[in-house]
């Protein structure tokens, strides 16, 4: 592995980053099973959440990483066990709706993976373009100033 600093951050900032979202939102699962819209709306907000956070984080990876498929997908993976893990050990008031909470969360959380992989692709090609463009020869002025200096 070439930059296993960075992959390392990465994967261990996933984790982190699904245990914090967990703790912050857990009270709010309970709104997934009102009936009607509400429960919908949150259901969709928590998909949103999930696609967006992996999103950004696969994304970020992606831009410097050369092959980050399998690394970004085991971020995604650390960044929803602890939401599956609550569920299930929890009594969040999801009787029925279990299944269709964690796969949404499933779902969204992998597809927002698969964007950011793409885009991340994107952004790494204009960056490598860039820094091709940006790549210049020094003017002679900074190339060797120490030879111009006297020798005593």
């Amino acid at each position: 592995m070439i930059n296993w600093q960075r992959t390392f951050a990465f994967v261990s900032g996933a984790l982190v980053f699904g245990l914090l979202f967990i703790i912050i939102s857990n009270s709010f699962i309970q709104y997934v099973s009102n009936p009607g819209s509400t429960g919908y709306l949150f259901l969709f907000g928590f998909g949103l959440v999930f696609l967006n956070l992996n999103f950004g984080i696969t994304r970020r990876y992606a831009i410097k990483a050369i092959n980050p498929d399998g690394i970004a997908y085991t971020m995604t993976v650390l960044t929803i066990i602890p939401t599956i893990f609550w569920v299930y050990t929890k009594d969040v008031g999801l009787e029925e709706l279990q299944l269709v909470f964690i796969l949404t969360v499933i779902f969204s959380a992998f597809l927002g993976t698969y964007y950011g992989l793409r885009r991340g692709a994107v952004k790494r090609n204009k960056y490598i373009q860039r820094l091709r463009e940006e790549k210049q020869d020094l003017p002679d002025s900074l190339k060797r100033p120490h030879d111009d200096l006297s020798k005593n």
